[in-house]
């Protein structure tokens, strides 16, 4: 089915069925090729191995006589590699294939279009190393014109070898009389006929799943009724040419041979799977050596917080490791990286993942996370027994992601041994598209269709599944469903990968183009390159790093990390535990709830006292971690101080800050290092185990075993007391392998959280400004900021002619809005709005014609009308209506007299200024001065409040307005959800805050309210919330509240 990378939908059949299947039959062996492409050959590879068979490197290839005109010629070829010379060939052909105006992969002729295409004369001038066949009936031979024909068949002659002419078996006359043509020139020229199959299909039911797919997708091609498109056994295969009968017995049965003899021509070979750091210094250990000791002299940190005896002791740990595993070149890479983003002014996360571990990183830049510091665990980032990549992940803000993708990918580090590449993904058929699709082929109604799809759900194990009452119901839709179920229709890009290699990416594993990206794409998948040990950087976007860049920015003050900022300060966490607004990771309505309760004073002050080196930052980075699903049956316990206490003095101690919990990764490995005897690399390998979900069950009764003798022997405990305290310790691990969280990651993320949170409290309108500019085309946090911003007496002052900007701005004390963040509008538009801003005006009609020389239209400016943003002009009604006389009467020369009234031009005015008049007509006036008159003239009615507040939430997608003199009890009414209850979100004029209200179905029946309406609420409640137990189905109470509104008017 990856030809449906190339062609549309071209299978539904996956690669791996064929081999199953051919391995069932007995077949000597299977080649599969795809229609211009080598997507996943490295999967293919290993599959076939698997099976017994042997790979050969394959390609259904297009080419093209002339790439200079636009002639889709497209002539189909088949390539195999005959050996490692011809795989990096064929590579480096299909590679060039892809080259577009925009994108080279190989070499800088353009060749594609709208398909990937190899030159004929890159074809003619091929290796012995390629072997060829001229494959279907699309093929030169059949379809090209007659000096194509001749060449190619002169080529075929020259090179008979490695050269074959491929019958095939369907029962059309066309395929026939071809096969007939083949035979004859073979015969004639003593050439090698081939037997292929073109095969797109397992069988029949598969043949119906792609038809099916086809004709939902609007995707037909010619003449196919007449070709047979199954995979075909090799009696099957056989009987096909006897009952085509155009072949003689012999000639069809030497083809058929010829697939062996093919096989056997082919050479097998075996890929480099070291791991391939690219190389960027000629010394990499010496220079290595020469950055640390560099850094460690110039570091602001460093040499006070530790001996030079200690520090080294440290860093000669971590450099043995990184030279056993050959990694220095990987760190010298991020170091690269590092040192060019310093140099343009690029900051980073502090850290993410496992590397914070890493005191060499931490020296280096790499991350900014002190690993001595906070106590975080070397062996969990780099194991000297590791067989796979070393791996740093990197947040940036959203505009410092894209330049660092462009360094890599467009200047590939302005290195000549550098390549790069984005890597390929594959968009698949989920479960509730296939059921649309199929449903749609099959003529089902769109409404039944619906109900089916919403019954799909996601089980524990991640996966779409459907209850077997759908399937007995509809069996004919889920015979093609599980078929159509993960067919790839598109390829697109990993979201953050980048491949960096040293290596000659267009011929060790080929590259593609595709139309959605300006760069190389790679021809395998993230966990092929995984496998190859490629080197794969994931260039992250993380908003709150660019919060915290652009805060300290406007301050015109350093950086904030976790090195110069002070993590505890006890004002600054009670805020975020009483408001957790922008506190990364800490804002969902759950993690909010839970916090409150970990960080309250009595949870805190049970932490402090059995814990005498108690870290708020420690702390919170341990309810990081509890808020994850493997914590999920001790989290409330913790937050309620329930403090486990075993008896074992130095199991104890070592999970104090846990509160006798064994919750992190880290804690596992070192638990199982102190107290089960393993080595720091065993338990990295037992905690890969459990991550992945395979070593959980296998390694738990050797960790029992282990813990019962080591502890016993080392600490003199007892048996009994081990075997009473090892339940919990097993409970904890096995909850791990539902995502146990890392010390090493949690607190670099924590202290992003906690940093927004200083800077939030310190310098709350600088912070505020900043988010709303990251945040601004997220409604909903925008929002969230917003309200945020008014209980904390942050005044965001709505956009103002001359003040507001294309960005959220600020002086200090107030805010105002910017107008790019507004629906419709544009920093272009706000930026040319400023610059009229600094001319003086005399009325609004001279600002409109000022207008007319930039980008605004029509929608645009009635929105900033709206909006009130020309307030000092006039209010809204009235400037709405001197926009619509302007647009009626600027620039014009005359008016019929039958039509003023409609354009509500007076007469006495007209007459006034028209110097030629006639019964019917008024010309020869100034149209500026004539408007000027009538605006004076006229009084237009006030905008309502209503009207005000819709124009907010309309294009602000909040509202700001309120009423400091009105009741309490008025609101403007913003949402209802809900069926059987109505759930109402309420926006109170008065303080401008937002309350959500149950409402009975009864009592709104009787009283019904819209979205819109302004009421007065007259009584209400506070009632315990119901929930439902998942288990046994029944209703209970909580011990939360909500409103119950029970009486309400109108506001006239």
């Amino acid at each position: 089915m990856l030809s449906s990378g190339t062609t549309n939908i071209d299978s539904v059949t996956r690669f791996g069925d064929y081999i199953e299947q051919a391995k069932k039959d007995g077949l000597y062996n299977v080649t599969i090729s795809e229609h211009g492409n080598i997507y996943e050959w490295y999967h293919k590879k290993q599959a076939i191995e698997a099976a017994g068979f042997k790979y050969i490197h394959a390609v259904e290839a297009y080419i093209t006589e002339n790439p200079d005109e636009k002639v889709r010629d497209n002539y189909h070829c088949l390539l195999f590699a005959r050996n490692y010379e011809g795989f990096k060939e064929l590579n480096r052909l299909i590679s060039a294939s892809y080259n577009r105006a925009t994108v080279k992969c190989y070499g800088d002729k353009e060749q594609f279009y709208y398909t990937p295409r190899i030159l004929f004369d890159e074809l003619i001038n091929t290796s012995d190393n390629i072997i060829i066949s001229t494959a279907c009936m699309a093929g030169i031979l059949c379809k090209g014109n007659n000096d194509i024909k001749k060449r190619f068949l002169q080529f075929i002659i020259d090179n008979k070898e490695r050269c074959f002419l491929e019958v095939q078996h369907h029962q059309c006359s066309s395929q026939g009389e071809y096969n007939k043509y083949l035979a004859k020139i073979a015969k004639k020229y003593d050439l090698q006929l081939l037997a292929c199959t073109d095969t797109h299909s397992l069988n029949e039911k598969h043949k119906k799943g792609r038809s099916i797919l086809q004709k939902s997708k609007n995707v037909f091609f010619d003449n196919e009724e007449e070709w047979d498109l199954t995979y075909k056994t090799y009696d099957e295969l056989v009987d096909a040419f006897k009952k085509q009968g155009v072949l003689t017995e012999e000639e069809y049965m030497s083809a058929i041979r010829n697939t062996n003899k093919l096989v056997d021509m082919v050479e097998e070979f075996t890929l480099d799977t070291n791991t391939k750091y690219p190389a960027i210094y000629d010394n990499p250990l010496e220079t290595y050596k020469s950055k640390i000791n560099d850094a460690y002299k110039s570091h602001k940190y460093l040499k006070d917080r530790y001996s030079k005896k200690e520090y080294k002791a440290v860093i000669d740990n971590e450099l043995s490791v990184y030279e056993k595993t050959k990694s220095i070149d990987f760190m010298l890479l991020q170091t690269f990286m590092r040192e060019w983003e310093r140099e343009n002014n690029i900051e980073c996360g502090y850290g993410r993942g496992s590397v914070s571990g890493s005191e060499i990183a931490y020296t280096l830049g790499i991350t900014q996370m002190d690993s001595m510091k906070f106590g975080l665990n070397f062996f969990r980032f780099m194991n000297p027994d590791r067989v796979t990549n070393a791996d740093i992940d990197t947040d940036y803000s959203s505009e410092d992601r894209e330049k660092v993708k462009y360094f890599l990918l467009h200047d590939h580090m302005n290195l000549p041994q550098i390549q790069s590449a984005e890597i390929i993904t594959f968009n698949t058929i989920a479960m509730k598209g296939a059921i649309k699709d199929v449903c749609r082929a099959l003529e089902i109604p769109i409404s039944e269709a619906q109900a089916i799809s919403n019954a799909v759900v996601l089980d524990d194990n991640k996966k779409w599944v459907i209850d077997d009452e759908w399937r007995n119901k509809y069996p004919e839709v889920f015979e093609y469903v599980d078929i159509i179920v993960g067919t790839v229709v598109s390829v697109g890009t990993h979201p953050s990968g980048v491949l960096v290699s040293d290596k000659n990416l267009f011929e060790e594993i080929g590259l593609c183009s595709l139309s959605t990206s300006n760069y190389p794409v790679s021809m395998l998948n993230m966990k092929e390159l995984d496998a190859l040990m490629y080197v794969k950087l994931d260039i992250l976007g993380l908003d709150n790093i660019g919060i915290i860049n652009e805060t300290c920015k406007m301050l015109g003050i350093e950086r904030l990390t976790p090195d110069n900022t002070d993590l505890e300060d006890e004002d600054v966490w009670k805020s975020i535990r009483d408001d957790t607004t922008m506190i990364f990771q800490w804002e969902s309505e759950s993690a909010q709830a839970y916090l409150k309760k970990f960080m309250s004073d009595e949870t805190i002050a049970k932490a402090k006292e059995i814990n005498d080196n108690f870290s708020y930052i420690k702390w919170f980075s341990f309810g990081n971690g509890l808020i994850r699903p493997g914590c999920a049956s001790f989290r409330d316990d913790i937050a309620s101080g329930n403090h486990i206490v075993t008896g074992f003095k130095e199991l104890d101690e070592f999970l104090v800050a846990t509160f006798g919990r064994v919750v992190m990764q880290e804690d596992i490995m070192q638990f199982l290092v102190k107290f089960c005897g393993y080595s720091d690399a065993e338990s990295d390998t037992v905690r890969r185990g459990i991550a992945k979900k395979y070593g959980t069950e296998k390694f738990i009764d050797e960790i029992h075993d282990r813990f019962l003798d080591y502890s016993h022997k080392t600490y003199g405990i007892s048996i009994e007391l081990l075997e009473e305290i090892f339940p919990p310790i097993k409970q904890g691990i096995l909850d791990a392998t539902y995502y146990a969280f890392s010390w090493n990651h949690s607190d670099s993320y924590s202290c992003i959280g906690y940093i927004c949170g200083y800077l939030r409290y310190y310098h709350p309108v600088e912070f505020i400004t900043a988010a709303l500019n990251t945040f601004q085309d997220k409604e909903e946090k925008t929002v969230a900021i917003t309200e945020y911003a008014k209980k904390n007496n942050v005044e965001i002052k709505p956009i103002k002619f001359r003040f507001s900007q294309a960005k959220y701005s600020c002086n200090g004390e107030e805010i105002y809005k910017g107008i790019a963040s507004i629906k419709f509008l544009n920093a272009q538009i706000a930026d040319e709005l400023y610059e009229l801003g600094k001319n003086k005006y005399d009325n609004f009609l001279d600002l409109l014609l000022a207008m007319r020389n930039i980008s605004i239209n029509s929608k645009q400016l009635s929105i900033l009308i709206k909006l009130d943003f020309f307030s000092e002009f006039g209010e809204i009604n009235t400037l709405l209506k001197q926009y619509e006389l302007f647009g009626n009467i600027y620039g014009k020369k005359q008016f019929k007299a039958d039509k003023l009234e409609e354009l509500e031009i007076p007469v006495h005015i007209i007459m006034e200024h028209a110097k030629k008049q006639t019964d019917k007509l008024f010309k020869d006036f100034d149209s500026m001065e004539l408007l000027k008159a009538i605006v004076e003239e006229y009084q237009y009615p006030k905008t309502s409040i209503v009207d005000k507040i819709k124009y907010q939430q309309e294009f602000y997608g909040y509202i700001q307005l309120t009423m400091p003199t009105i009741g309490e009890q008025y609101a403007y009414v913003q949402t209802i959800n809900g069926i059987r209850k109505k759930t109402v979100s309420l926006y109170r004029l008065k303080t401008g805050e937002i309350e959500v209200v149950r409402i009975r179905q009864k009592q709104f029946d009787e009283s019904p309210i819209n979205v819109g309406d302004i009421i007065k609420t007259i009584e209400s409640s506070q009632e315990k919330k119901w929930g439902k137990d998942k288990e046994t189905g029944e209703f209970y109470q909580k011990d939360e509240y909500e409103t119950i509104l029970k009486k309400w008017s109108f506001a006239r």
